[in-house]
């Protein structure tokens, strides 16, 4: 009889999860026993995991239980951590591999790591010897996040970084396929959701109801396997030429995008990886849009999966994903009874472009309870988001055909002709807008109560101000010829007032008819 394959790190059985509860109080836990917690409504942080993982890790953990719970056919998450543990175990026919991350036997899977077919790592070229190695962060030079901070791994380091790498990743060159859940290869993943609060906790079991809510309406919509299907991919042996299809898949499955097994080399785990010919999931023509509960889906025949860029969740792109104006808002967005009277809107995307990283981005947005309720009405939740529309428009217009215009005669001296192209405004039109993402949502929920000229005019009011400040700050603040500098803020502060009040009149509803007028168009007006 041969031996069992040797193992190493068993998430099932060994605590490799450090946690924290709200009193500060630690505790090592294993994986069933941080799903026991979360499932019983325990507050649980995870020391080690670092911000850009947290959607990663969430995902992974709502997708794994609600995996769990359906083949256990139990909706029921606050039992113990037994139970929990026979729940995992029956997701991998009893085995405990998938759940190790060493196994020296690579016809077996280790954790996020398929067999091998070839049974030996000789082609597995790319070697990881820090966990952060494996990560998605990529940057051009080693300034923000150092390339193999963690010098001293733990498995918890390993984990963490697995579930970031093959649930979240995208491509990264000939060979580095990325997820099925993302809008081509070099987009992201994104998440927005609603809660009680930003706490995992808070998320874990309703995040949970909402896949499992969605389950019959994902095998109708993509086709998913109505029974048996696939739901941890990493059991399944991969050879990086073949492709599932999303008819073999569990619709709620949980990936891996790349060929890598992890080994131990003198008592120290390190990573070892080659590339494939195919994605791990043929999806290509999806877009990204597969159901996952967390990503808004554009509207019209292409149907792509939301890409955040650089610029992050601005209030344009947030009012646009909330009133569901150009997206189809994500499922998981959808306000719930154990949301309470002041739920969140949490949204949070690491933003990715072709080989590089641009930005972790999250936004909680607090609703307010009259806010919460006019969400669950129809008629108001459409006229806030005409309203949200509306003002985004008239934000910009501030921004356009009175600020910058403005900025351009004082950055150029008040020259007779003014180059509107000019690139210098643009760092002080970027201050506004985010002054105006400052006070966006306030304005917008004390204005569902007004008439729409009486909303129209303080909001216009509001940004006309906060660019007049703006305005302000660039007088003191950009270098002038002396000679002319009367003369440059002069023309600044007329052209400003001139346009506020030629675009904007509403905004001056007792403005005295002697009012400066807006001085002649120029050659720039239409960009104005």
């Amino acid at each position: 009889m041969s031996d069992p394959p040797k193992m190493h790190h068993n998430l099932l059985t060994e605590p490799l999860l450090d946690v924290e509860s709200l009193d500060g109080a630690r505790a090592a836990v294993t994986l069933p026993g941080a799903l026991a917690r979360l499932g019983a409504g325990v507050p649980t942080e995870f020391v080690a995991l670092q911000s850009h993982q947290l959607h990663a890790w969430h995902a992974f953990v709502v997708q794994l239980a609600a995996l769990a719970a359906h083949h256990a056919a139990s909706e029921d998450l606050a039992v113990d951590e037994d139970a929990w543990r026979e729940r995992l175990r029956a997701l991998t026919d009893g085995r405990d591999e998938p759940w190790c991350l060493v196994v020296d036997d690579l016809a077996q899977p280790a954790f996020l790591q398929a067999p091998v077919p070839e049974a030996t790592l000789d082609g597995f070229k790319r070697r990881f010897e820090s966990p952060d190695r494996l990560d998605v962060l990529v940057t051009s030079k080693n300034h923000d996040v150092k390339l193999q901070r963690v010098r001293i791994a733990a498995p918890q380091h390993w984990v963490f970084a697995l579930v970031m790498l093959q649930t979240y990743e995208g491509f990264l060159g000939v060979g580095n396929y990325g997820i099925a859940r993302m809008n081509g290869g070099f987009a992201s993943r994104p998440s927005l959701g609603a809660a009680r609060s930003p706490a995992l906790v808070d998320r874990f079991a309703r995040d949970v109801a909402v896949w499992t809510a969605r389950r019959e309406s994902l095998i109708s919509l993509f086709g998913y396997a109505p029974s048996g299907g696939l739901g941890l991919l990493w059991c399944a042996p991969w050879d990086g030429k073949a492709s599932l299809a999303l008819s073999e898949l569990d619709p709620c499955f949980i990936e891996v995008c790349r060929r890598l097994r992890l080994v131990s080399r003198g008592g120290r785990v390190e990573g070892v990886g080659t590339g494939s010919e195919a994605a791990r999931v043929a999806a290509k023509t999806l877009h990204g849009n597969t159901g996952d509960v967390w990503t808004p889906i554009r509207k019209g025949d292409e149907g792509e999966a939301l890409t955040v860029s650089g610029g992050g969740f601005t209030y344009s792109l947030l009012q646009d994903l909330l009133f569901e104006t150009t997206f189809v808002g994500a499922a998981a967005q959808a306000l719930r009874p154990e949301d309470g009277d002041t739920a969140v809107i949490i949204a949070r995307v690491l933003a990715r472009g072709q080989g590089e990283t641009n930005g972790l981005h999250e936004r909680v947005l607090p609703l307010p309870p009259k806010a919460r309720g006019w969400f669950a009405q129809p008629a108001a939740r459409a006229r806030l988001g005409v309203l949200a529309k509306r003002r985004v428009e008239q934000a910009g217009g501030v921004r356009l055909k009175v600020l910058r215009p403005a900025l351009c005669a004082l950055i150029q001296a008040g020259a007779e002709k003014l180059d509107f192209t000019d690139k210098r405004p643009d760092r002080w039109t970027a201050i506004l807008d985010g002054r105006v993402d400052a006070i966006f949502f306030e304005h917008l929920w004390d204005a569902v109560d007004l008439d729409d000229n009486t909303a129209d005019a303080r909001w216009l009011d509001a940004v006309i101000k906060l660019a007049r400040t703006v305005l302000t700050e660039a007088v003191d603040a950009v270098p002038l010829p002396s000679m002319r500098r009367f003369r440059a803020v002069a023309a600044a502060q007329r052209l400003f007032e001139g346009a506020a009040r030629k675009h904007f009149g509403i905004a001056f509803p007792t403005a005295p008819s002697t009012t400066t007028p807006a001085p002649p168009a120029t050659e720039g007006d239409d960009a104005r």
